[in-house]
Protein backbone atom coordinates (compact mmCIF):
# COMPACT_ATOMS: atom_id res chain seq x y z
CA UNK A 1 0.00 0.00 0.00
CA UNK A 2 2.97 2.50 0.02
CA UNK A 3 3.18 3.64 -2.91
CA UNK A 4 -0.48 4.07 -3.05
CA UNK A 5 -0.69 6.03 0.16
CA UNK A 6 2.68 8.24 -1.33
CA UNK A 7 0.93 9.42 -4.48
CA UNK A 8 -2.37 10.18 -2.25
CA UNK A 9 -0.32 12.49 -0.59
CA UNK A 10 1.62 13.42 -3.61
CA UNK A 11 -2.08 14.84 -4.95
CA UNK A 12 -3.13 16.31 -2.60
CA UNK A 13 -0.19 18.52 -1.97
CA UNK A 14 0.20 18.99 -6.04
CA UNK A 15 -3.56 19.36 -6.29
CA UNK A 16 -3.23 22.32 -3.55
CA UNK A 17 -0.07 24.17 -5.07
CA UNK A 18 -2.32 24.17 -8.66
CA UNK A 19 -5.34 25.45 -7.42
CA UNK A 20 -3.60 28.10 -4.41
CA UNK A 21 -0.08 29.11 -5.98
CA UNK A 22 1.61 30.57 -3.64
CA UNK A 23 -1.41 29.69 -0.88
CA UNK A 24 -0.74 27.80 2.29
CA UNK A 25 1.05 24.07 1.92
CA UNK A 26 -0.99 21.28 3.15
CA UNK A 27 0.65 18.54 5.53
CA UNK A 28 -0.54 15.12 4.39
CA UNK A 29 -0.03 12.11 7.53
CA UNK A 30 -1.16 8.91 6.76
CA UNK A 31 -2.20 6.14 9.47
CA UNK A 32 -3.46 2.50 9.53
CA UNK A 33 -6.78 2.31 11.54
CA UNK A 34 -7.97 -1.71 10.31
CA UNK A 35 -6.10 -3.48 7.58
CA UNK A 36 -6.93 -2.59 4.68
CA UNK A 37 -7.87 1.45 5.70
CA UNK A 38 -5.98 4.38 6.87
CA UNK A 39 -6.80 7.38 7.88
CA UNK A 40 -5.15 10.79 6.27
CA UNK A 41 -4.70 13.87 8.69
CA UNK A 42 -4.66 17.02 6.36
CA UNK A 43 -2.76 20.24 7.93
CA UNK A 44 -2.84 23.44 6.85
CA UNK A 45 0.72 25.13 7.79
CA UNK A 46 -0.05 29.76 7.14
CA UNK A 47 3.06 30.79 5.19
CA UNK A 48 3.10 34.01 7.60
CA UNK A 49 2.82 34.89 11.59
CA UNK A 50 -0.34 37.43 10.71
CA UNK A 51 -1.71 34.17 8.46
CA UNK A 52 -1.67 32.03 11.86
CA UNK A 53 -3.32 34.68 13.57
CA UNK A 54 -6.03 35.25 11.42
CA UNK A 55 -6.35 31.17 11.77
CA UNK A 56 -6.91 31.56 15.25
CA UNK A 57 -9.69 34.26 14.81
CA UNK A 58 -11.33 32.77 12.19
CA UNK A 59 -10.99 29.26 11.62
CA UNK A 60 -11.29 28.59 7.73
CA UNK A 61 -9.04 25.67 7.08
CA UNK A 62 -11.62 22.88 7.91
CA UNK A 63 -13.65 24.75 4.89
CA UNK A 64 -10.60 25.67 2.56
CA UNK A 65 -9.44 21.69 2.80
CA UNK A 66 -12.77 20.13 2.28
CA UNK A 67 -13.39 22.36 -0.85
CA UNK A 68 -10.20 20.82 -2.02
CA UNK A 69 -11.04 17.79 -1.42
CA UNK A 70 -14.48 18.10 -3.54
CA UNK A 71 -12.68 19.20 -6.03
CA UNK A 72 -10.00 16.77 -6.41
CA UNK A 73 -12.90 14.05 -6.52
CA UNK A 74 -12.08 12.69 -3.32
CA UNK A 75 -14.88 13.27 -1.56
CA UNK A 76 -18.49 14.16 -3.24
CA UNK A 77 -19.43 17.49 -3.16
CA UNK A 78 -22.17 19.13 -4.92
CA UNK A 79 -20.45 18.60 -8.76
CA UNK A 80 -18.14 16.84 -10.32
CA UNK A 81 -14.12 16.71 -9.20
CA UNK A 82 -11.51 15.61 -10.99
CA UNK A 83 -11.84 11.87 -10.15
CA UNK A 84 -15.69 12.08 -11.57
CA UNK A 85 -14.42 13.56 -14.85
CA UNK A 86 -11.72 10.80 -15.63
CA UNK A 87 -14.19 8.28 -14.76
CA UNK A 88 -17.14 9.37 -16.32
CA UNK A 89 -15.37 9.97 -19.58
CA UNK A 90 -13.70 7.01 -20.01
CA UNK A 91 -11.25 8.13 -21.98
CA UNK A 92 -9.49 10.72 -23.33
CA UNK A 93 -12.01 13.35 -24.09
CA UNK A 94 -13.45 14.15 -27.57
CA UNK A 95 -13.03 18.25 -27.06
CA UNK A 96 -12.88 20.74 -24.52
CA UNK A 97 -14.47 24.24 -24.65
CA UNK A 98 -13.62 26.71 -22.22
CA UNK A 99 -17.61 28.39 -22.47
CA UNK A 100 -17.23 30.81 -20.25
CA UNK A 101 -14.83 32.46 -17.64
CA UNK A 102 -14.35 29.78 -15.62
CA UNK A 103 -16.59 27.14 -17.01
CA UNK A 104 -15.04 24.46 -19.31
CA UNK A 105 -17.28 21.72 -21.72
CA UNK A 106 -15.86 17.91 -21.88
CA UNK A 107 -17.52 16.44 -24.02
CA UNK A 108 -16.64 12.57 -24.35
CA UNK A 109 -16.56 9.98 -27.44
CA UNK A 110 -20.40 9.17 -27.51
CA UNK A 111 -21.28 13.00 -27.09
CA UNK A 112 -21.89 13.10 -23.58
CA UNK A 113 -21.03 16.54 -22.15
CA UNK A 114 -20.18 17.80 -18.56
CA UNK A 115 -19.29 21.73 -17.27
CA UNK A 116 -16.62 21.85 -14.82
CA UNK A 117 -15.22 25.07 -12.94
CA UNK A 118 -12.09 26.39 -13.95
CA UNK A 119 -10.20 25.10 -11.08
CA UNK A 120 -11.01 21.35 -11.28
CA UNK A 121 -10.33 21.68 -15.40
CA UNK A 122 -6.88 22.76 -14.28
CA UNK A 123 -6.79 19.40 -12.52
CA UNK A 124 -7.95 17.32 -15.25
CA UNK A 125 -5.49 18.72 -17.31
CA UNK A 126 -2.29 18.57 -14.96
CA UNK A 127 -0.73 14.56 -16.00
CA UNK A 128 1.15 14.26 -12.51
CA UNK A 129 -2.68 14.83 -10.76
CA UNK A 130 -4.33 12.25 -13.43
CA UNK A 131 -1.62 9.67 -12.87
CA UNK A 132 -1.81 9.74 -8.57
CA UNK A 133 -5.31 9.64 -9.16
CA UNK A 134 -5.07 6.42 -11.30
CA UNK A 135 -2.08 5.21 -8.50
CA UNK A 136 -4.61 6.26 -6.08
CA UNK A 137 -8.14 4.65 -7.25
CA UNK A 138 -7.15 2.03 -9.50
CA UNK A 139 -3.72 1.02 -9.40
CA UNK A 140 -4.58 -1.27 -6.04
CA UNK A 141 -7.05 -3.14 -7.83
CA UNK A 142 -5.15 -4.04 -10.82
CA UNK A 143 -1.80 -5.44 -8.47
CA UNK A 144 -3.99 -6.55 -5.97
CA UNK A 145 -7.13 -9.12 -7.37
CA UNK A 146 -8.84 -9.39 -3.31
CA UNK A 147 -9.36 -5.66 -3.83
CA UNK A 148 -12.74 -4.79 -4.86
CA UNK A 149 -12.93 -0.84 -4.58
CA UNK A 150 -11.25 1.90 -3.22
CA UNK A 151 -13.12 4.54 -1.11
CA UNK A 152 -12.31 7.97 0.57
CA UNK A 153 -14.70 9.73 2.57
CA UNK A 154 -15.05 11.98 6.19
CA UNK A 155 -14.65 9.73 8.78
CA UNK A 156 -18.68 9.99 10.13
CA UNK A 157 -20.07 11.27 6.91
CA UNK A 158 -20.64 8.49 3.96
CA UNK A 159 -22.42 10.92 2.31
CA UNK A 160 -19.13 12.58 1.63
CA UNK A 161 -18.20 8.90 0.22
CA UNK A 162 -16.36 8.63 -3.90
CA UNK A 163 -16.13 5.02 -4.53
CA UNK A 164 -14.09 3.42 -7.21
CA UNK A 165 -15.04 -0.17 -8.23
CA UNK A 166 -13.21 -2.91 -10.27
CA UNK A 167 -15.36 -2.31 -12.94
CA UNK A 168 -14.19 1.43 -13.41
CA UNK A 169 -10.79 1.10 -13.62
CA UNK A 170 -10.28 0.57 -17.47
CA UNK A 171 -11.84 4.17 -17.52
CA UNK A 172 -9.18 5.74 -15.60
CA UNK A 173 -6.81 4.12 -17.35
CA UNK A 174 -7.59 4.63 -20.68
CA UNK A 175 -8.06 8.20 -19.54
CA UNK A 176 -4.25 7.90 -18.00
CA UNK A 177 -2.49 6.14 -20.77
CA UNK A 178 -5.14 5.88 -23.59
CA UNK A 179 -4.82 2.83 -26.08
CA UNK A 180 -3.47 3.43 -29.21
CA UNK A 181 -5.75 3.27 -31.93
CA UNK A 182 -5.37 0.24 -34.66
CA UNK A 183 -3.45 0.75 -37.53
CA UNK A 184 -6.07 1.06 -39.72
CA UNK A 185 -7.77 3.60 -37.92
CA UNK A 186 -5.01 5.86 -37.05
CA UNK A 187 -5.81 9.48 -36.67
CA UNK A 188 -3.56 12.28 -38.49
CA UNK A 189 -4.85 15.60 -37.60
CA UNK A 190 -3.44 18.60 -39.75
CA UNK A 191 -3.60 22.33 -39.14
CA UNK A 192 -3.22 25.13 -41.42
CA UNK A 193 -3.97 28.84 -40.38
CA UNK A 194 -4.87 31.20 -43.17
CA UNK A 195 -4.54 34.97 -42.65
CA UNK A 196 -6.51 38.00 -43.67
CA UNK A 197 -9.28 35.52 -44.55
CA UNK A 198 -12.78 37.48 -46.02
CA UNK A 199 -16.21 36.53 -44.47
CA UNK A 200 -19.62 37.54 -45.07
CA UNK A 201 -21.78 36.40 -41.58
CA UNK A 202 -24.69 34.13 -42.01
CA UNK A 203 -25.68 32.60 -38.94
CA UNK A 204 -24.60 33.97 -35.06
CA UNK A 205 -25.29 33.57 -31.72
CA UNK A 206 -27.85 36.05 -29.38
CA UNK A 207 -25.65 35.12 -26.22
CA UNK A 208 -21.86 34.94 -28.19
CA UNK A 209 -21.81 31.47 -27.54
CA UNK A 210 -18.40 30.74 -29.47
CA UNK A 211 -19.82 27.56 -30.96
CA UNK A 212 -21.26 26.87 -34.80
CA UNK A 213 -20.93 30.40 -36.22
CA UNK A 214 -21.70 30.17 -39.97
CA UNK A 215 -20.09 32.58 -42.42
CA UNK A 216 -20.29 32.58 -46.38
CA UNK A 217 -16.99 32.83 -48.05
CA UNK A 218 -18.17 32.89 -51.44
CA UNK A 219 -20.34 29.98 -52.62
CA UNK A 220 -18.20 27.61 -49.38
CA UNK A 221 -20.59 27.97 -45.81
CA UNK A 222 -17.82 27.73 -43.45
CA UNK A 223 -18.58 26.74 -39.99
CA UNK A 224 -16.37 28.18 -36.89
CA UNK A 225 -15.93 28.31 -33.52
CA UNK A 226 -14.58 31.82 -32.30
CA UNK A 227 -11.85 31.78 -29.99
CA UNK A 228 -11.35 35.58 -30.60
CA UNK A 229 -12.48 36.94 -26.82
CA UNK A 230 -12.51 40.21 -27.22
CA UNK A 231 -15.05 39.84 -30.27
CA UNK A 232 -17.05 37.98 -28.82
CA UNK A 233 -17.00 40.22 -25.86
CA UNK A 234 -17.63 43.27 -28.16
CA UNK A 235 -20.78 41.16 -29.35
CA UNK A 236 -21.71 40.78 -26.46
CA UNK A 237 -22.17 44.19 -25.54
CA UNK A 238 -23.56 45.62 -28.38
CA UNK A 239 -20.76 47.13 -30.15
CA UNK A 240 -20.99 45.04 -33.32
CA UNK A 241 -24.61 44.19 -34.90
CA UNK A 242 -24.18 41.61 -37.52
CA UNK A 243 -25.45 41.45 -41.14
CA UNK A 244 -25.03 39.44 -43.72
CA UNK A 245 -23.29 42.02 -46.20
CA UNK A 246 -21.14 42.88 -43.42
CA UNK A 247 -17.02 41.82 -44.19
CA UNK A 248 -15.03 40.30 -41.39
CA UNK A 249 -11.44 40.48 -41.99
CA UNK A 250 -10.24 37.15 -40.00
CA UNK A 251 -6.80 34.79 -39.44
CA UNK A 252 -8.53 31.40 -39.82
CA UNK A 253 -7.50 27.62 -38.34
CA UNK A 254 -8.40 24.82 -40.69
CA UNK A 255 -7.97 21.40 -38.75
CA UNK A 256 -7.98 18.35 -40.94
CA UNK A 257 -8.49 14.70 -39.96
CA UNK A 258 -8.11 11.71 -41.38
CA UNK A 259 -8.84 7.93 -39.54
CA UNK A 260 -7.06 5.60 -41.49
CA UNK A 261 -7.85 6.30 -44.75
CA UNK A 262 -11.18 8.37 -44.51
CA UNK A 263 -11.42 11.66 -44.68
CA UNK A 264 -13.25 13.24 -42.32
CA UNK A 265 -15.16 16.58 -42.67
CA UNK A 266 -12.91 19.85 -41.44
CA UNK A 267 -13.32 22.12 -39.06
CA UNK A 268 -12.70 25.64 -38.54
CA UNK A 269 -11.74 28.73 -35.76
CA UNK A 270 -11.83 31.95 -36.15
CA UNK A 271 -8.51 32.42 -33.98
CA UNK A 272 -8.38 36.44 -34.41
CA UNK A 273 -11.09 38.91 -35.93
CA UNK A 274 -8.80 41.70 -37.73
CA UNK A 275 -11.19 44.00 -39.04
CA UNK A 276 -15.11 44.64 -39.57
CA UNK A 277 -16.51 46.53 -42.19
CA UNK A 278 -20.02 47.39 -42.16
CA UNK A 279 -22.17 46.67 -44.99
CA UNK A 280 -24.30 48.94 -46.53
CA UNK A 281 -27.86 47.07 -46.33
CA UNK A 282 -28.78 46.10 -43.15
CA UNK A 283 -31.35 43.34 -43.62
CA UNK A 284 -31.74 41.08 -40.39
CA UNK A 285 -29.34 38.90 -39.99
CA UNK A 286 -30.69 35.06 -39.64
CA UNK A 287 -29.80 34.54 -35.62
CA UNK A 288 -29.71 31.47 -34.09
CA UNK A 289 -29.40 30.17 -30.81
CA UNK A 290 -26.03 28.49 -29.92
Amino acid sequence: MAPTLLALGQLIQDSNREINPGGREIGVNVKPFREGSFIVDLTVFPHTQLQQFLNLVRSQSFQDVKSLLEMIGLLAGTGFGAVQVVKWLGGKPKSVEEIGPGQFRYTAGDDRSVTVNGSVHRLVSNPTITNNIYKVYAAPMEQQPSVTDVKTYIEGSQQSEVKVTRDEVPAIREFVSPSPLPTDRAETIKETTQHDVYLNPKRGSFDADPKDWSFKRGDQIVVATIKDKTFLQQYRNGEYRLNHADLLVVDLLERQRVIGTEVMKPTYEIIKVKNYIKGAHQEPLDLEEG
